[in-house]
């Protein structure tokens, strides 16, 4: 199989049942090597840190080992070449995949804003970011995805002129830390006294509010936390 872990080993990877930790999430990027190079694997599982990093060069590369040892992913990153190339079978195994977050990285806006628009992927809530950033911004928003957090690069949503329906925020694709964020910043806590509170960074909880606000059609924090509120009671 052609997997790769960060280190560079081709022939063998870390299995999914290797975890150092019970919840620790497993990120798994599938790509060409073009998008998903080894130095990038690298970089990002250093920001990382404990959470373990692998690479897959194809879908059937990642299909096939988690069907031989049983083992998935907690976040499963793929590329726009891969996303486009899916059979229709496996699009519907992937998904079927709900304990697996997914990330689609595109490489042009038009395939994102395709993918933003697509309501299977929303109803997924799949985060969508584009690959072509500055490497500090690429690292932010894997982080926050993979601690559970859900990011929509904000360009495709404007240019996709998509209306932000009324909804309860589940429906919306909040991600549990964010109405976390939410429901703090409606009691009326500053940023640095909720990342206290959840053991995350400012940087981290300001990106979580971010892709709240823009999942909620808010202009601020505070805008955003009155209409989780309203919208949840």
């Amino acid at each position: 199989m052609n997997m790769a872990s960060c280190d560079g080993v081709s022939s063998e990877i870390r299995t999914l049942s290797d975890r150092p930790a019970r919840g620790t999430a497993e990120v798994l990027f599938v790509g060409t090597q073009c998008n998903f190079s080894h130095s990038l694997i690298s970089v990002t599982s250093q920001e990382l840190g404990h959470i373990t990093v692998a690479a897959a060069l194809s879908f059937d590369d990642f299909r096939s080992l988690s069907e031989l040892t049983g083992e998935w992913p907690t976040l499963l990153v793929l590329d726009e070449p891969t996303m486009r190339g899916l059979s229709e079978e496996d699009r519907t195994y992937l998904l079927g995949l709900n304990d697996v977050a997914l990330a689609i990285a595109f490489c042009t806006g038009a395939f994102g804003r395709a993918c933003y628009e697509d309501a299977t992927l929303r109803r997924r809530a799949a985060s969508i970011l584009p690959l072509n950033v500055r490497l500090d911004v690429w690292l932010s928003v894997i982080k926050l995805v993979a601690h559970g957090g859900n990011y929509i690069f904000p360009e495709i949503i404007s240019s996709a002129g998509v209306a932000m329906p009324a909804a309860v925020p589940d429906e919306l694709g909040l991600t549990q830390r964010q109405q976390d964020v939410l429901r703090l910043v409606a009691d009326g806590q500053s940023n640095k006294r909720i990342a206290s509170s959840l053991g995350l960074s400012v940087h981290t909880v300001k990106l979580h509010l971010r892709n709240a606000s823009l999942r909620l059609g808010a202009h601020n924090r505070t805008e955003a936390a009155m209409r989780y509120r309203a919208l949840g009671s």
